[in-house]
């Protein structure tokens, strides 16, 4: 069987953010006039739900909080700001072996897309900061939250992918950084490598076909080694 795409997914595939990720939104909250402070335990806890918005929705009914709809678009607008300025003015760079695993990976011909369901002001944010070790060139295509109704971890953004290069899934790799990623690519049907986050300890074992602590660990024909594995054991 043609391996014929790797999809890239949530932006911690590429750079591990999530820290001034947590620190934006305390920013941004603090600006808004908020008493909330979002510690690394609870902010690890609110990661297991995709979408930032989302997050603060959930927490503001967990809370008894009245936060509008309006002020909750607004906190999240303002925090993107703020995330996007700490990853230009902080030392970030691409988690280790991802950029070798995208450029084996087209030097394999195979497509390379990025599915991700963030907005596109972070992924600008984080292809700057990658400077020429991953670059807007390495991604057939980009997409973004505003590409599906739903946002991870259900399988539209997945979907949309597959019917864009007009592939089967069994055609492709996806590799995930949480348990939410990787539930959103296993429904849609591809086999899906894990490389976690620092914050994310989920339990991804019997959900994700193959973990991987660090993509510096393996490489392009490892993984696509693992997949032919896999797809001849389905079908044999």
């Amino acid at each position: 069987m043609e391996l014929k795409a790797l999809f890239i997914g949530s932006i911690g595939v590429l750079a591990e953010t999530s820290e001034l990720q947590r620190q934006a939104y305390n920013q941004a909250l603090r600006e808004s006039g908020i008493d909330w402070n979002w510690s690394k335990e609870v902010y690890k806890r609110l990661l297991q739900r995709s979408g930032g918005q989302d997050r603060l929705d959930m927490l503001a009914t967990a809370t008894g909080q009245q936060l509008s709809a309006t002020q909750i678009e607004k906190i999240h607008s303002r925090k993107t700001e703020l995330a996007c300025e700490l990853v230009a003015s902080n030392v970030v760079g691409p988690r280790a072996g991802v950029a070798q695993i995208i450029k084996e990976a087209i030097n394999d011909n195979v497509q390379v897309a990025w599915v991700t369901t963030t907005g596109k002001e972070n992924t600008g944010a984080i292809l700057n900061a990658c400077k020429e070790s991953i670059k807007r060139s390495d991604f057939e295509h980009i997409f973004h939250r505003d590409d599906v109704p739903r946002g991870k971890p259900e399988p539209d953004i997945y979907t949309v992918a597959l019917n864009h290069f007009k592939v089967r899934p069994e055609e492709c790799i996806a590799i995930e950084d949480s348990l939410n990623s990787i539930l959103s690519a296993k429904a849609a049907g591809i086999y899906t490598v894990a490389t976690l986050g620092e914050y994310h300890d989920e339990h991804v074992e019997n959900i994700a076909d193959l973990i991987i602590n660090s993509l510096s660990d393996t490489n392009w024909s490892k993984i696509r080694a693992e997949h032919r594995s896999a797809m001849y054991d389905k079908v044999a």
